[in-house]
């Protein structure tokens, strides 16, 4: 295959990656039909079925591009503050912006649809886990060696993530930022407590 064909190839599915991704959050997975995100991406329906053969396989690819953008976009060169209690907020501020993501809400749906759906299920769950390490491994750089080695670290790194996973969830129907900003400063004080 040539350069250009494999070019154009990668266009038309980031197209339609991002077309499921943009037709998913606006529509939910419910709504997130072959024929809206094809629309979206402008091309045929033999172009995207060549691509992406069933509707899960396109939605389950969409959300891994996504959540694969999104890691790498996480502050990986990011200049944290040297005062460990000053990084320690500096990172959980970081983290509480992450849930707050198209990945986040596109992931979400599809979450929510796979624990119906066992084959979604089985399809989500390896990229799932890649996602999870790739986060681990972001947030323990993210807090440094030093912070990383203090005892109850892991476990507060699990906490942090599944507490800010489940206060964006509570966002999605009650979106005031009064509780939101007092949970992060809760889970700020938390981290302080344990690390320091």
């Amino acid at each position: 295959m040539s350069r250009a064909v494999q070019s154009r190839t990668i266009d038309v599915q980031r197209r339609i990656l991002d077309a499921a991704v943009e037709v998913m959050l606006e529509q939910g997975y419910s709504g997130a039909s072959t024929v809206r995100i094809q629309e979206r991406a402008g091309v045929s329906r033999g172009r995207l079925l060549h691509h992406f053969p069933s509707r899960d396989a396109l939605l389950i690819a969409a959300s891994q591009h996504l959540a694969r953008a999104r890691v790498g976009e996480l502050p990986s060169g990011h200049s944290w503050p040297a005062d460990p209690g000053k990084r320690i907020d500096a990172v959980v501020e970081t983290m509480a912006g992450t849930f707050t993501q198209p990945y986040f809400w596109a992931a979400t749906e599809l979450w929510i649809a796979a624990r119906t759906h066992e084959d979604l299920r089985e399809a989500l769950l390896p990229g799932e886990r890649e996602i999870a390490r790739a986060v681990r491994v972001a947030m323990d750089s993210f807090f440094g060696e030093e912070l990383c080695a203090r005892p109850g670290y892991e476990g507060l790194r699990e906490v942090l993530f599944t507490s800010l996973r489940g206060m964006a969830l509570t966002t999605s129907f009650d979106p005031r930022e009064e509780p939101t900003r007092r949970h992060v400063e809760r889970l700020k004080q938390l981290a302080r407590t344990v690390l320091l």
